[in-house]
């Protein structure tokens, strides 16, 4: 917010409010900012809760592991990964394309977002190639089924 942008009276009722606040300071409000800089930075690095309900298909899943790397001393991979809106086991809509950290360890689900990156549509695209090809499989299997199953 810029003072020199405001009215004379929208300027002095900032100034009493910052005052009757105790920020009217130029170090405090380099302080909040800095934190309110920093309270931005980590949201954005939050890809949002992550859920899928398996009866019905639908929920938030990532996919893809793009630019994997594998450190093995450490057992872990660095990789960039999409996160889809899914409807019915199919993702549809990219919703964020992160960059993150799994441990490789036995049974570990652990997974550290480091930032979140530009929408790699790239990946968006493989992903549903992928999803359309399964659905057209899915759907050819199943008309041919009856024609195997029922013959003679």
């Amino acid at each position: 917010l810029d003072p020199a942008q405001l009215t004379l009276e929208a300027n002095a009722a900032l100034n009493n409010e910052l005052a009757r606040r105790r920020i009217n300071n130029t170090e405090r409000l380099n302080v909040f900012r800095d934190e309110e800089e920093q309270r931005k930075r980590e949201q954005s690095k939050d890809p949002g809760k992550l859920f899928f309900v398996h009866r019905y298909g639908i929920g938030r899943k990532r996919f893809g592991k793009a630019e994997r790397i594998y450190n093995s001393e450490t057992c872990m991979e660095r990789f960039k990964t999409t996160v889809f809106i899914v409807l019915f086991w199919l993702p549809l809509i990219p919703t964020g394309t992160f960059l993150v950290e799994k441990d490789r360890a036995f049974l570990s689900n652990q997974m550290t977002v480091l930032k979140r990156l530009p929408l790699d549509w790239e990946q968006v695209l493989k992903v549903w190639v992928v999803a359309a090809g399964t659905l057209l499989a899915v759907i050819w299997a199943f008309k041919l089924l009856p024609h195997i199953l029922f013959r003679g």
